[in-house]
């Protein structure tokens, strides 16, 4: 028999005073905050030993050696096998509770690590291998924040991960040491995971970094409320979407692209918006029922090869199917190769179109389309009506620029900033623009080549208005603002 090791976890203090506790799966949780930040404490719903631990490894060789326990188990079923492997084993009274609340952590749920999973207040869980403490990204109080739960047992975090692996159909080992893969909670929200599991690799394995995306959409009001965009600059890309322009959203890993770009679909409740992702990222509210959501398949490049197996289904795939299915929209969550050229024939089509983009600033974007890897002729960057970039600051996400990207020889306009592509020549109107010192963002409509086209400004006024007032009333679900969106174009209609 094996010597029991417990779950592989220590719980330390977290220092400080608390400043918030709420609930999460198995757990509460508490920020802490100190001097140099915060720190984030998981208190799960029992106190924790050596000795429960010790009972909790036992239970589970118990039931493993019995192969009793199954996917298919409800938790009352998988509570009476428990009891009945509680009592062989002899676990004392006074413990049981504390030992059956962790064997069901870990055998139905992920061990010590569910709380972090379940939290959908996190944006990403950090396990830095054995011996370091576990770090979190918080949605409301910053980055890199250390918690108090520390993993000890380098076999443990691999069997939690492994069965994540498991449960999504890809391979984690030493053939195929780093991998990712995304998975599903019972609460909607989708984790998607990277993991270097390999001391062949990696120093002190493994590394696993978790994001975290909520169930519900992230809404308009929420990001206006975080600064990270101003209800004027929202109301000007909602404008442009609607009369089907197409608007590019780039930035740097981690920046909130696609954050940004969920929260422009949500105010287009009366559009038909087809999306493409390689993960399931993008979530509309309940009630966008004229939609088409897909996604790659996860099939991997190794297996497209074997005998017998599926024909692996690409990013490309997904697009130009969603160009035959009607759509007002297409959405591609993030373009990094060919894939773009389908969206922009799309866009030259008549479509409107969006995408997302890894660049740090906007010249960095067109030379890379423009360039060799994705082959974008010079002439079609303008089917992109605005880039919007977006940065990560210690403070929060910011948009810090909005930019109209004008093709000179089809539209002579004065612009006063000009960049020369592969002798092709374009404007680039600086409709917005962040101020760092200030964190202030200023926008001036009457620069935007399109809105004079189009003749939208006071349209777009009247829409950051109502954006700013259902902000200022607390209005932060993204269902509820897609209603009010509703609403204003029944009234619109009603208007003489």
């Amino acid at each position: 028999m094996s010597t029991p090791r417990g779950l592989g976890f220590r719980i330390e203090q977290c220092p400080g005073i608390p400043v918030e506790e709420y609930g999460v799966e198995g757990a509460r949780v508490t920020i802490h905050k100190f001097e140099d930040g915060f720190c984030y404490s998981v208190n799960y719903a029992f106190p924790y030993s050596d000795k429960v631990g010790d009972y909790v490894y036992k239970i589970m060789e118990y039931l493993t050696a019995r192969q009793v326990v199954r996917p298919d188990l409800t938790r009352e079923e998988l509570g009476k096998l428990i009891e009945m492997a509680m009592a062989d084993v002899g676990v004392p009274r006074p413990l049981r509770a504390p030992v059956r609340f962790y064997v069901q952590l870990e055998a139905a749920d992920y061990s010590y690590l569910t709380p972090f999973f379940y939290d959908v207040r996190l944006e990403n869980v950090n396990v830095n291998g054995v011996d370091s403490p576990i770090f979190v990204d918080h949605r409301d109080y910053g980055y890199n924040i250390r918690t108090n739960i520390v993993p000890t047992d380098r076999e443990v975090v691999l069997r939690i991960i492994s069965r994540v692996y498991a449960e999504t159909g890809r391979p984690l080992n030493e053939q195929y040491p780093i991998q990712d893969t995304y998975l599903r909670l019972s609460n909607g929200a989708l984790l998607r995971f990277a993991t270097a599991m390999s001391g062949k690799t990696s120093r002190n394995p493994p590394y696993v970094s978790v994001r975290v995306q909520p169930p519900e959409p992230i809404s308009p009001t929420k990001l206006i409320k975080n600064k990270t965009i101003t209800a004027l600059g929202l109301a000007y890309l909602w404008y442009l979407l609607e009369n089907l322009k197409s608007i590019m959203i780039i930035g740097g890993t981690g920046s909130g692209k696609t954050t940004l770009l969920n929260a422009l679909l949500v105010l287009l409740p009366h559009k038909r918006i087809a999306v493409a992702e390689e993960t399931p990222e993008i979530r509309l509210p309940k009630s966008f029922t004229n939609s088409v959501l897909l996604f790659t398949s996860p099939l991997y490049d190794y297996q497209k090869n074997l005998p017998g197996s599926e024909s692996a289904i690409y990013l490309i795939d997904l697009v130009r199917y969603l160009l035959r299915a009607r759509p007002d929209l297409v959405v591609i969550g993030e373009s990094r190769g060919r894939e773009i050229h389908e969206l922009i024939q799309g866009i030259l089509t008549g479509h409107g179109g969006a995408t997302t983009f890894h660049a740090e600033d906007l010249v960095e974007a067109l030379m890379r389309m423009t360039g060799e890897a994705m082959g974008v002729s010079a002439e079609h960057i303008s089917a992109f009506s605005s880039v919007a970039v977006v940065r990560k600051f210690d403070w929060g996400r910011r948009v810090t620029s909005l930019t109209e990207v004008v093709w000179l020889r089809a539209y002579p306009y004065p612009a006063l900033n000009r960049i020369k592509i592969k002798e092709e020549e374009f404007g680039l109107v600086e409709v917005g623009s962040y101020d760092r010192a200030r964190d202030t963002f200023t926008i001036d409509l009457k620069r935007s080549f399109w809105l004079q086209r189009l003749g939208g400004v006071e349209e777009v006024t009247a829409r950051a208005e109502l954006l700013q007032a259902l902000t200022d009333k607390g209005v932060l679900d993204a269902e509820a603002v897609a209603e009010a969106v509703r609403q204003y174009y029944r009234l619109k209609r009603k208007m003489p």
